[in-house]
């Protein structure tokens, strides 16, 4: 059953800074279903409300997520080709925070692209995925270990990790914070938690299309770091992707950081909520994305088409992209050159 239509569960306050005071900024999802899209008045994150509760949300995503936006139970070789290339770009950003023989954990490690090529790489890295198809797709054709299941069946020795990556993960989570404080417990001493959500400030796509059902959760760079600090993790660096739609953060896992309190923002509501009102369907027709996509799109499609012919299968088909992939020497961490700072 979709998400929408479980949405009963009330929220009784903010994640991040426990306020209760609440401005609706959206009723609808972009499918047009009902979503009820709130703001928080002082720390600026955007939610869902109500919601469904946790045992709705991990049925979704153990057996139902994938078919609902993949149409597919196991991933298809396009699939693998399009995450495989995601992967590879994800790489670019990883690669700099590596060390040889780097512990590297994947959560929410979909059909397993990632953690493949980080293997193929020479890393000791794994997934957690909740997803049963994908997750055993990811053992039984890439023969790479992934458990089976959210953070709390995650089975993790502790201090045991250097890096933990959240790629489109966080947005969907009942607790954020309580996730980012799980993840901090498996890192090293200076081990890195690396988070990539979509960005709520987003202007590259319809103003329509920015909230969905999946996505109990709605980041900007200032509201990502805040949930990084409740953990009790230091902010490295946060940044935006080229095109604006996602941000991202880098958090270190230190002794000397304590979980920082429940408090506002302040100015990051007034932000967030004037961003979201001057993005009209106007103002997004006047700029180049609403034609630029879409060509880019049909680039990106027909280059599929001629890949994929050459593989038969998706193991093949990674191994390929992962010998694409440089390995330059670890170097300090920040943004690539492709990326730009975001204000935390």
């Amino acid at each position: 059953m979709p998400l929408h239509k479980l949405s009963t569960t009330p929220v009784q306050h903010c994640e991040l800074c426990h306020s209760n005071h609440f401005t609706q900024v959206a009723a609808k999802d972009r499918d047009g279903q009902p979503l009820r899209t709130m703001l928080c008045e002082d720390c600026g994150l955007v939610f869902s409300d109500p919601r469904p509760n946790t045992n709705q949300i991990d049925d979704f995503y153990r057996e139902g997520y994938r078919v609902a936006y993949k149409q597919a139970w196991q991933p298809r070789l396009k699939h693998t080709y399009r995450a495989g290339k995601v992967a590879q770009e994800r790489m670019r950003h990883l690669v700099p925070l590596l060390a040889p023989e780097s512990s590297v954990l994947d959560f929410g490690s979909g059909g397993g692209e990632l953690v493949f090529i980080l293997r193929e790489l020479g890393h000791e890295a794994r997934g957690i995925e909740p997803n049963i198809g994908y997750a055993e797709y990811s053992r039984d054709v890439l023969g790479i270990p992934v458990q089976i299941g959210g953070f709390a069946e995650a089975q993790v020795e502790p201090r045991s990790l250097d890096l933990v990556t959240l790629f489109h993960v966080a947005e969907h989570l009942e607790h954020p914070v309580g996730a980012f404080r799980q993840a901090s417990q498996w890192l090293r001493e200076g081990g890195l938690l690396y988070v990539e959500v979509p960005n709520v400030e987003s202007q590259c796509i319809w103003p329509s299309s920015r909230f969905h059902q999946a996505h109990l959760y709605n980041f900007n760079a200032a509201t990502l770091a805040q949930a990084g600090r409740r953990a009790g993790l230091q902010v490295v660096t946060t940044f935006t992707s080229e095109d604006g739609g996602n941000v991202t953060a880098i958090f270190e896992n230190t002794e000397t950081c304590t979980e920082a309190a429940s408090e506002p923002l302040p100015g990051n509501a007034t932000r967030v909520s004037h961003i979201l009102r001057k993005h009209t369907a106007l103002a997004h027709a006047v700029t180049p994305h609403p034609y630029v996509r879409p060509l880019q799109k049909l680039r990106r499609q027909w280059n599929e088409r001629q890949a994929i012919a050459h593989f038969t299968d998706g193991k093949s088909l990674l191994q390929c992209l992962a010998r694409e992939i440089q390995r330059p020497n670890r170097h300090a961490i920040h943004p690539t050159p492709t990326v730009k700072l975001a204000q935390v």
